[in-house]
Parts: structure tokens; C-alpha cells; sequence
């Protein structure tokens, strides 16, 4: 797994100098820990690259390097097309045989395009407004994508065709997501559910943050403070989107991270004035148990009905299973580093799986699985260098995007 395939341009010269070449790859690996395949991407050198989660689009493993969008067949791993269509990918969404693309989001030319996934066509294109999007979009159930410009107006594209359902004036806020058959956005302390194929709003709730984070979770939408402050309020309070009635709050006194659900409850995570880690049962809101440990920022637990595994510590970090009845320590492993980006627990049948990252510039970085029963290894796989992205789960397999970090140039003292 170490060897580096031919650079797709020579060194580039900026700023700092002639920059060393970088490279990429997709890899595939069984649930059993064999490499079935390494490919080579192309990528460029210098400037600043988004890094998009990749996904599996039928027989295609679909994946974003440098700006530029590659089809792979998943079983063989051979290139089957490449699109370029902007200088950066921010993100990628598949409905049936399509796959949309989030290219140069936060620019005057924005724009999401539908591709074929088989071939790599362009099907439909939209430019959209202005100097483009805040935060993140929100994918709902039945083909839709939701999204906030920079001028505050919310609105809906149709993953098929590439049209807008529909678009309204809401406001200024990055607090989107979507559940169910509903568009869901906060501002100004009021949370509010659109119909997602109509824009017709289902119910408006007050009483919240000014400055939220909002996600779903444990079929809740669950509402946190992005501010921290004299008389801003820390609660954490759950949601239901059906009706916007809130259903619970989760208030221990400092600002709360919502981690993941599983079935055994909802983890999170206080990091402000104390570390500690919660379980919740998500229905009430009420406090399972709790355990004083740092949560390794960036890493998503894994919540099964028996178990809770996650990575704690800083600067050394462990992956460590809970007991889901009480939190304690069922077996713990320390990693040689932290996992990089955002990552998370994967569950592969008996296994739990995770990224790991590089112990120093240029080693390998571990794609770990332990038995999830006994906390044994089950294999490593070296990647041949840092993977920013979350491996992605496919029937018996893990598609793993490893690929050398962009060069920057030292600020003088």
C-alpha cells in the first residue's frame, strides 16, 4: 500500500517555492480486511481543496478530489469517467441514478449539477444566486435538497431535473436540516417546519437559541447554542418534527455537543467547563448515565443496543466501548493517533471500524476493526497516507479515500 502511483502534474511553484507532488487514491477493502483494489487520482498542487464524503452510487463508487468528480467501478476499481465543473467540491448527493454536485459553494458560481452516475453525463445544471450558500444543505426524503443562500432566501432543488420546487425569503442563518417530509430552519430564536415540496410552513416554535446549531438525531431535531454568553441559554432541547412541539430539554449548565443515536440512546458531550461524556434516553430527555472523559473531538460514536464506542483522551486517544446499561469500560485500545477530520465508528457486522490517522508525516494511517464483543483486532489495513473523509460502508466493503494534505506556506514570525 505504499507505493506512489505516477503524480498527475509536476511540482507546483507558489508563494513558498517548488511544492512536492501530491497523491490520491480510492481504495477498497472487504469487511474481511483484504485490498481488492487501489486507484490512483489525479490532483493538483497548491491552493485549498473541500474534501466531500464519497458515496456508492449502484455498481459506482463516485469520489471528489481537487474539484474534479471520478466514477470508479466498484467492483474492479477501474475509472469509468471524471467531470470537472469548478475549481472545488463541497459536497454530493445521490438520488436513483444521479448524483448532484456542490461545486465553488461560496462564490458568484455556485452551482449544482445533476451526472449521470453510470457514465459521468451532465443531465441538468443550475447556477445558483449570488455569492452562493451558508452552512450546510439538507437532503430530504423523497429527492429534494435544501439550501440557504447568502441573501437568506430558502430553497428547494429537485435532485431528478435540477428545478426549484420552491423558494422563500426566511433569513440570514446557516440552521437547516431536514426529517421526515419537512424542510426544517432556525432564526432568530424561532424554529420552523416547511413542507418540503410545497414551502408551506407546518408550524413555527419559539424560546430557542438566537444562534443555533440544529441537526436530527434519534428522530429528533435537536437544538443547541451556537453562542456562548451571559443569559444565553445552554439547554439542549429536543423537537419533534412532525408537530414542532418540543418534547424535552437537557440543561447540566454549560453549552452541549450532540454526538450520535443508536438504539441504545443519544450520546453527548460537554467540552466548556467540564469534560464529560452523556447518554440520553431519547424519548424523555432523561440522563441514563454519564462518565467524566474527554470525547475526541470529531469522532462520531457508534450507539448500538449493547454498546457505546467512541475515541476519548487528548493528546492521547483511546477507542473505547461502554457499556450501554452503565457506561462502564467494557475495552479500550489506545490509537497511535488521533483520527483525522471527522470520522466515525463504523459498524461492519461483528466489527467496529475506524480511521485512523498517520503517527507522523509520510507513515501510514491505520484502517482499524475490532471484534466489537471483545475489543480484538480483527485486521489493519495501511492507507498509504491521511484520509480526511469517513470511509463509506458498501455491502462487504469499505471504500477509504487517502490523499496527501495540500502544501501551505510558512507565516514568517
Amino acid at each position: 500500500m505504499s507505493s506512489h502511483p505516477p503524480a498527475s502534474a509536476g511540482p507546483a511553484t507558489t508563494g513558498c517555492g517548488p511544492q512536492p507532488p501530491r497523491y490520491a487514491w480510492a481504495v477498497d477493502v472487504t469487511t474481511a480486511g483484504r485490498v481488492v483494489w487501489k486507484t490512483p487520482l489525479p490532483t493538483r498542487n497548491g491552493g485549498f481543496s473541500t474534501v466531500a464524503q464519497p458515496l456508492v452510487a449502484g455498481l459506482v463508487a463516485v469520489l471528489a478530489q481537487d474539484g474534479i468528480v471520478h466514477g470508479l467501478d466498484l467492483g474492479d476499481g477501474h475509472p469509468l469517467w471524471s467531470w470537472t465543473g469548478g475549481q472545488d467540491v463541497f459536497g454530493m448527493w445521490r438520488w436513483g441514478g444521479l448524483v448532484a454536485v456542490l461545486t465553488d459553494q461560496v462564490s458568484t458560481h455556485s452551482r449544482l449539477t445533476g451526472l449521470d452516475a453510470a457514465t459521468g453525463a451532465v443531465r441538468w445544471s443550475l447556477r445558483l444566486p449570488g455569492r452562493g450558500l451558508l452552512g450546510d444543505q439538507a437532503a430530504t426524503a423523497d429527492g429534494g435538497l435544501a439550501m440557504i443562500t447568502t441573501a437568506g432566501v430558502l430553497q428547494v432543488v429537485n435532485l431528478a431535473d435540477g428545478r426549484i420546487r420552491w423558494r422563500r425569503s426566511a433569513g440570514a442563518s446557516p440552521a437547516l436540516t431536514a426529517a421526515g417530509q419537512l424542510v426544517i430552519f432556525s432564526v432568530n430564536g424561532r424554529l420552523t417546519g416547511y413542507d418540503d415540496r410545497t414551502g408551506q410552513p407546518r408550524w413555527t416554535t419559539g424560546g430557542l437559541p438566537g444562534q443555533p446549531t440544529i441537526q436530527v438525531a434519534g428522530s429528533l431535531v435537536l437544538v443547541t447554542s451556537n453562542a456562548q454568553g451571559p443569559g444565553i441559554t445552554t439547554a439542549l432541547t429536543a423537537v419533534l418534527p412532525a408537530t414542532g412541539r418540543i418534547a424535552w430539554r437537557f440543561d447540566p449548565g454549560e453549552p452541549l455537543t450532540v454526538l450520535s443515536a443508536g438504539p441504545a440512546g443519544l450520546t453527548v458531550a460537554a467540552y466548556v467547563f467540564s469534560r464529560r461524556l452523556y447518554l440520553l434516553d431519547p424519548r424523555t430527555g432523561r440522563l441514563r448515565w454519564q462518565a467524566d472523559t474527554f470525547v475526541t473531538e470529531g469522532i462520531i460514536p457508534l450507539v448500538t443496543s449493547t454498546d457505546v464506542v467512541l475515541a476519548e483522551g487528548q493528546p492521547t486517544v483511546r477507542l473505547v466501548d461502554r457499556a450501554a446499561a452503565d457506561g462502564a469500560v467494557r475495552w479500550q485500545d489506545t490509537l497511535t493517533a488521533p483520527p483525522a477530520g471527522t470520522q466515525q465508528v463504523l459498524q461492519a457486522g461483528p466489527l467496529g471500524v475506524l480511521q485512523g490517522d498517520s503517527s507522523r508525516p509520510g507513515s501510514p494511517a491505520p484502517l482499524l476493526a475490532y471484534q466489537l464483543s471483545s475489543g480484538r483486532s480483527a485486521w489493519r489495513v495501511d492507507m498509504p497516507t491521511f484520509v480526511a473523509a469517513s470511509p463509506v460502508l458498501a455491502p462487504g466493503h469499505v471504500l477509504v479515500q487517502p490523499a496527501d494534505l495540500m502544501s501551505a506556506c510558512a507565516v514568517a514570525g
